[in-house]
């Protein structure tokens, strides 16, 4: 490599560096290890194609950011749809597992999922849980982490919001066996009317949980 093409690789590398900086905080934070599938895939497309780029002196830096760019665009379509959009949310990110329901382990969502006793075990474990007795809720997230919910610390009636962005999750309700009709009576209990005016509602166990829509500033934003 000569000096020239050094430099040029230099800068390429300068430009990359801040341009991921960049792309990842238009994408949104992401707890290290908690990111789903589809995180890791656009992840790993962004690398190779940076990768590319720098591999090779003269090829323009113009071949990474492009389809970077566009990636990124793709991304932020995705995410808002599946915003709007439970199905799409479901199809891009996939839908609650759970692997313990209620206290009960759900066998039929193991096997579905390939997800055996040991690998269970092995997660419950590593959360102080000695024994699946404890848990009342086991949801198997789309990185294939286990969270758990014990019995001793539940508080709710079913781990999923039934409203979400003033979308109803249907089902949510349908796996707690109830209805728009339950929903609609619950809301009216507080004050509401319309799911629409709902930014988030859940089910306790003694009581019912609603966040409505609202227009006040933004607290983390500092003037």
């Amino acid at each position: 490599m000569t000096f020239e093409e050094a430099l040029l690789v230099i800068g390429k590398t300068i430009i990359c560096y801040f341009f991921l900086i960049i792309t990842l905080r238009i994408m949104g934070k992401r707890e290290v290890g908690k990111v789903s599938t589809f995180d890791i895939v656009v992840f790993f497309v962004i690398s190779e194609l940076f990768s590319l780029s720098l591999n090779e002196a003269e090829t323009s830096i113009l071949h990474s950011l492009i389809p970077v760019t566009v990636i990124v665009l793709l991304q932020l379509g995705t995410a808002f749809l599946s915003l709007k959009f439970p199905k799409v949310r479901n199809a891009m990110e996939g839908s609650t597992n759970f692997i313990i329901y209620k206290g009960k382990i759900v066998q039929s969502e193991m096997k579905k999922q390939r997800y055996n006793i040991e690998d269970l075990m092995i997660q419950l474990r590593s959360k102080d849980v000695q024994s699946p007795q404890e848990v009342e809720y086991g949801i198997l997230e789309d990185n294939g982490s286990l969270n758990v919910i014990l019995k001793k610390d539940c508080e709710v009636l079913y781990p999923d919001p039934l409203i979400l962005d003033g979308r109803i999750n249907e089902t949510a309700l349908k796996r707690m066996e109830k209805d728009q009709q339950y929903l609609l009576e619950e809301l009216k209990k507080q004050g509401y009317t319309d799911p629409k005016e709902i930014f988030f509602a859940m089910a306790l166990k003694d009581s019912f949980y609603v966040v409505p829509f609202e227009s006040s500033q933004n607290i983390n934003k500092v003037k």
